[in-house]
């Protein structure tokens, strides 16, 4: 969409501030039990966002009903007997205390993981970008052995924009998911990640809950192949112990990991894991609604929000054990349930808006993922995706909004809706902390959809300098992934109407928008893309379930989903396109998009400002 082709946009709708508050309330309460995937949480979820769709006039978005099929397994690791990790090494062995000092988890099908005797080899930051001229597994094989990795990226330490990775601003190398993903690829058998609270963006607390209790991830044909057998957390200083067990220093191999020309090398220990995983197979739902367009009905722009959280978790001091999530993300299916009704009561837009709230999204985006791979509708149709979580930190009123990822010309479509309300666009405050890879935009834009995902504003009305930042630092130490994450009937909910707005804005703009947005996918996202459509190949479209119900549905999805054409098909992965645009764009759906356009004349051949 050129700047100058911008559309008008109607008078903000009234929101009504009493649905908000009940959807958030009712979600996060105790009676959805943390809202875990493949719990009877998740079915009241379920039914209760069903509901509220219908209700709001939104009409099936999937194959004729309410729901996407997402199949899952789960994986639990049992607390008896007590999950061990030793390590045996020159100096003896070594253990270290599950829950205090490692995490220890498994993706794979299996009752039990029982490695023994795996050489611990030290890969720095376990980065394999060929495009920075980065390679920390080179040189050394790590087939069926244990990978320690540092979390963040190598340079996560440098100011920001500089460096081979850009300094402060963590990309996909840096995050948990890739180190595994990684050590996967490499053959490692297993993977223990270094914490810290500077370098992941959150106390190790947050990973005792999060990694206590059921684990899902997508259920694959393959079955265990591309797994690890062991995936763990280690703190700091019990790292500094692993390390010294070897006769080395953890603050030496830090500073030689920063380093270019980094190279591996063997610790000259060994680790044996050994726990019970308590494992199922299921299949989850993505909750989708549609509003359907009045002149370009067959395109579409997407809302997402995950109905996910962590279920039941470790108990806190007072015995709770249950995470509600209510800022995470309960507020953001609130607001993705209110826009649907301000939507319907506003006059109907011109392409078709797609309203889903995404299961799994707290256990690698899982929900999104299979969308991504298993679309509903076009992607090289989708002119975005806008993801809210959460709505609201419950800050109150800010003078600003931060943009985390601005790599599209969706930033201009932001700024314009923003200076509306008489706010600033910012940076992402926290860019260290690699937010744009943790919500479930990652997957549209590995798919080439542009995607919008904003933080909280800081700058509060009312308070003075950095009380904004503080209370978003307070919320991650203290209430993230945590049983404290409870609604509150004191929340400032100012806010929250405010950020709904905006989202309603930016959004009318793009459905009602006269062409398509570009996206600029960075190095990380394209990189990863050819590994992420081989593993979404192995996506199983179809177990045998106990819900007959479920079975059916799941076939129904399996044999009707039409035929894509060979423009659809192509990747990152593919053969190259004829474009010289398509080769720099490295979004093949973006290029179809962008071809479709150039034969309709729609879009000059002539280099433009904003192509």
């Amino acid at each position: 969409m050129s700047l100058g082709a911008m559309p008008s946009v109607s008078a903000t709708p009234a929101f009504s501030l009493e649905s908000l508050k009940r959807d958030t309330q009712v979600l996060s309460s105790d009676a959805f039990e943390g809202r875990g995937p493949l719990s009877a949480g998740e079915d009241k979820t379920v039914a209760y966002v069903t509901a509220a769709m219908k209700k709001a006039g939104l009409v099936p978005g999937f194959n004729g009903g309410y729901t996407q099929p997402v199949p899952l397994v789960q994986t639990q690791t049992q607390k008896s007997p007590a999950p061990r990790l030793q390590i045996d090494g020159p100096s003896g062995k070594h253990d270290f205390s599950y829950q205090q000092e490692v995490t220890l988890n498994t993706r794979r099908s299996t009752s039990e993981v029982d490695l023994k005797n795996s050489e611990v080899v030290f890969v720095g930051y376990g980065v394999n970008a060929p495009e920075r001229n980065w390679n920390d597994y080179a040189g050394i094989d790590v087939r069926g052995k244990t990978v320690l990795i540092l979390i963040n990226d190598p340079d996560w330490q440098s100011p920001l924009g500089k460096g081979p990775f850009g300094g402060a601003a963590m990309t996909y190398y840096g995050r948990w998911t890739y180190k595994y993903e990684e050590a996967a690829r490499q053959g490692a058998a297993a993977a223990i990640i270094v914490h810290s609270d500077a370098a992941a963006g959150y106390p190790f607390s947050v990973l005792t809950s999060s990694l206590g209790g059921a684990r899902v991830s997508l259920d694959r044909t393959d079955g265990s192949a591309g797994l690890l057998a062991a995936e763990a957390w280690i703190t700091h200083s019990a790292a500094e112990r692993l390390v010294e067990s070897s006769g080395q220093k953890l603050d030496e191999l830090e500073k030689a990991a920063a380093l270019p020309g980094f190279e591996a090398r063997s610790l000259n220990v060994a680790a044996n894991f050994a726990f019970k995983v308590k494992m199922s197979h299921g299949v989850s739902k993505n909750i989708v609604g549609l509003l359907p367009g009045k002149r370009r009905a067959d395109e579409y722009l997407i809302y997402t929000a995950h109905w996910d959280h962590l279920g039941h978790c470790p108990p806190d001091q007072s015995g709770d054990d249950i995470c509600n999530g209510a800022i995470d993300n309960a507020t953001g299916v609130a607001g993705l349930l209110e826009l649907a009704r301000a939507y319907k009561r506003s006059a109907k837009t011109d392409r078709s808006i797609l309203f889903m709230a995404t299961t799994g999204e707290e256990y690698g985006l899982l929900g999104s993922e299979y969308y991504a791979t298993h679309p509903a509708y076009p992607l090289a149709k989708t002119v975005a995706e806008i993801d809210i979580d959460p709505l609201s930190f419950m800050l109150g009123c800010t003078r600003d909004i931060s943009l985390v990822a601005d790599r599209t010309e969706l930033a201009d479509v932001v700024r314009r809706a923003a200076a509306l309300q008489g706010r600033v666009v910012t940076p992402d405050s926290s860019p260290e902390e690699g937010n744009r890879y943790r919500s479930d935009t990652l997957s549209f834009s590995r798919a080439g959809v542009p995607a919008v995902v904003l933080g909280n504003g800081i700058d509060v009305v009312g308070q003075p300098p950095g009380w904004g930042k503080a209370k978003l630092a307070s919320y991650s130490e203290h209430h993230y992934h945590q049983p404290s994450d409870a609604y509150d009937i004191h929340w400032n909910w100012c806010g929250a109407l405010q950020d709904l707005a905006l989202y309603f804005g930016i959004g009318e703009r793009l459905a009602n928008g006269p062409t398509w947005q570009k996206s600029h996918a960075d190095a990380a996202p394209r990189a990863m893309a050819c590994s992420k459509e081989t593993e979404g190949r192995s996506l199983r479209p179809l177990r045998q379930a106990k819900d007959k119900q479920a079975t059916a549905v799941l076939l129904t999805a399996a044999n009707s989903r039409p035929s894509r054409s060979p423009r659809d098909r192509t990747s990152p992965c593919g053969r190259r396109s004829s474009s010289d645009r398509c080769r720099l764009a490295r979004s093949r759906a973006w290029c179809a998009r962008r071809q479709d356009e150039r034969r309709a004349g729609t879009v000059p051949d002539a280099p433009a400002r904003h192509r």
